[in-house]
């Protein structure tokens, strides 16, 4: 009886409340208090339901009022290039300018924090990256540390099947093939000896090609009478048997359904919410994630307290990647914004080449050297775009091509009319000047992704036309040897950024993670130096100030987001999105850019880094 009457007493009651209250005040006090479980216990992954996102909440900082000063702080806006001070509250910048100003305009009790002669910037953008992918495999970038050859990568695929105790499909992530001495993926029987018991799907780092286990093939129903889809195809042996290899449209297909096998609500949630910390890390404060399917709107919602970056959804089909059709979409969470919708004009490494009879002979000359030079993997490289044929505007043209004009514009007039900023993956010559066309008479706000190969001519096309131009500078760094095995013949060039900006355009820079290196100091340094892994230089005319790189990954990068003005920018009324570096950008010396360290990262407000 007196045991019930102390459960029941008010006083008690109000007492235990104090004390929970106290300790949860005391964990939240410091922005540096993180609540930690002990890992043998509870691996992630392994909690009970919903405790990893509440953990992640309580790791969170709370938005604060406070006053940024004593150091270097770079606004990348145009109007007050640098500042002496920032405050902010609650989510947004309330002033910037002089100390004495700033420190009036904020207050009494806001919270000083101190440069202690660091460098302050917007937060870094990466306007095209596809955390949906990433948080939808557990095994994303498997191959970073490359195997040389086929053998080394069906030793490493033994490995991880062996360590994975799964009985359903297994997907890896991450095969450069051009950066194996055969050059290309293995196939269905090669994988089989790695991988013999179970569906496997083995995905090249750009997703535009992949490889099934002779499992896989059955699994998906895949034989001598599956058509290849318009825009891609299954490669075939001499009997017209799939070999397991899948190109471009093909292997999105698949993605697509080897993903939806493996789905888990539950675990894409903690996946989405660890890789958005790993962004933070980075400096990275918002992101636009260029292809999540309809069903991400749910997933998103769900993730959308945790995550530590802002995400703008640019969705695509049902179907696949490239699926034109344009479904009804949901606004979702202010965290996660509907940005618009992205279509595929050609391939990745299989893009639209376009070339004049000239420009083909040339090219053709120079391959003997490369061979020479660089043996099997320069004759893989020249086979996959396929013989180029002449096409009825009198030019060569290679590579594959997912929409044609027609079907392209009709494509972008949809997604217009569903009030959503078409993105256009546009890779070669010959799809931008589809792209254009698609996009002629049209104004709203267009994105054009990548446009890697590009002359000045239509440079100033893209410039005039408005399109936003979302450019990948760290390919320059990743993919150094593929970029320069083949000649390319003037006046196109590769990555052309200032010839695009000399051009007038609105030029973005991104990752397109896990294509590409994540850190956004890489794709700076890579944007000013032109410089590839192995030391030599790609076009290095084509190389931006410091000051130009990084505003390609701020300013110019939240014009791409359709958000200009309100990110990308430190001024009044802005979004609190910060990231801060232990030194200089703008004072260090270029090869060294990417060393340059992120020791704090804001989101509206919130430390998350």
């Amino acid at each position: 009886m007196a045991d019930a009457a102390r459960r029941r007493s008010p006083r008690l009651r109000r007492g235990s409340r104090r004390r929970r209250g106290l300790v949860l005040a005391l964990l939240l006090r410091d922005q540096r208090v993180h609540l930690r479980l002990p890992a043998r216990r509870h691996r992630p992954g392994t909690l009970p339901r919903g405790l990893d996102r509440r953990v992640a909440r309580t790791a969170r900082s709370p938005a604060m009022r406070m006053v940024f000063s004593g150091g270097t702080i770079r606004t990348m806006d145009p109007r007050q290039p640098v500042a002496e001070a920032v405050a902010i509250d609650e989510g947004t910048i309330t002033a910037i300018g002089d100390l004495p100003t700033v420190r009036a305009a904020a207050g009494p009790g806001a919270q000083r924090h101190d440069l202690a002669g660091r460098t302050l910037l917007p937060g870094f953008i990466d306007p095209h990256h596809h955390l949906y992918l990433v948080a939808s495999d557990r095994y994303t970038r498997t191959f970073d540390e490359h195997p040389a050859t086929l053998r080394e990568l069906l030793d490493r695929i033994a490995a991880a099947a062996h360590a994975d105790s799964g009985t359903g499909w297994l997907r890896l992530h991450g095969v450069r093939p051009l950066h194996l001495a055969e050059g290309r993926l293995p196939t269905a029987t090669e994988l089989d000896a790695a991988c013999p018991d179970r569906p496997l799907h083995l995905f090249s780092v750009s997703y535009h090609e992949s490889t099934l286990n002779s499992a896989g093939l059955a699994a998906l129903g895949y034989g001598t009478a599956t058509p290849d889809p318009g825009g891609g195809h299954l490669e075939r042996d001499r009997r017209g048997r799939p070999t397991g290899v899948l190109i471009e449209q093909a292997s999105f297909i698949a993605e697509s359904l080897t993903r939806r096998a493996t789905a888990s609500d539950d675990a894409w949630v903690q996946r989405a919410t660890a890789h958005s910390r790993l962004l933070a890390r980075h400096g990275i404060t918002r992101v636009g994630d260029l292809a999540v399917p309809p069903e991400g709107v749910a997933r998103y919602a769900a993730a959308a307290p945790d995550l530590a970056v802002t995400v703008h959804r640019w969705h695509v089909g049902a179907g696949e990647i490239g699926d034109p059709t344009v479904p009804d979409l949901d606004p979702g969470h202010p965290r996660t914004p509907l940005g618009g919708f992205k279509l595929l004009v050609d391939g990745g490494e299989r893009c639209d080449l376009c070339l004049t009879g000239t420009q083909l002979l040339r090219s053709t000359a120079g391959m003997p050297r490369a061979l020479l030079r660089h043996g099997r993997r320069a004759l893989a490289l020249s086979r996959r775009g396929g013989t180029p044929t002449r096409q009825p505007d009198g030019r060569w043209h290679n590579g594959l091509r997912v929409l044609d004009r027609d079907r392209l514009t009709t494509a972008v007039r949809a997604a217009v009319s569903h009030g959503l900023t078409p993105a256009l993956h546009a890779v070669g010559n010959g799809a931008l000047a589809d792209a254009l066309a698609a996009v002629d008479g049209l104004d709203v706000p267009v994105r054009i992704e990548h446009a890697m190969v590009c002359d000045p001519a239509t440079a100033r096309r893209l410039a005039d036309a408005g399109v936003r131009v979302v450019a990948q500078p760290s390919f320059l760094y990743d993919l150094g040897a593929e970029l320069t095995m083949l000649p390319l013949p003037a006046p196109l060039k590769l990555i052309p950024l200032r010839t695009l900006l000399d051009a007038g355009a609105s030029v973005a820079a991104s990752s397109d993670y896990p294509a590409g290196t994540l850190s956004p100091l890489v794709g700076v340094q890579a944007a000013v130096t032109r410089r590839v892994a192995g030391g030599g230089l790609v076009h290095p005319e084509e190389g931006l100030t410091i000051e130009q790189a990084l505003a390609a990954y701020t300013r110019e990068a939240a014009v791409a987001l359709g958000v200009a003005g309100q990110a990308g920018v430190l001024r009044t009324g802005a979004a609190a999105d910060l990231v801060e570096l232990d030194r200089d950008p703008v004072r260090s010396e270029p090869e060294s850019i990417a060393g340059i360290q992120v020791t704090g990262t804001w989101c509206a407000g919130h430390r998350t880094a």
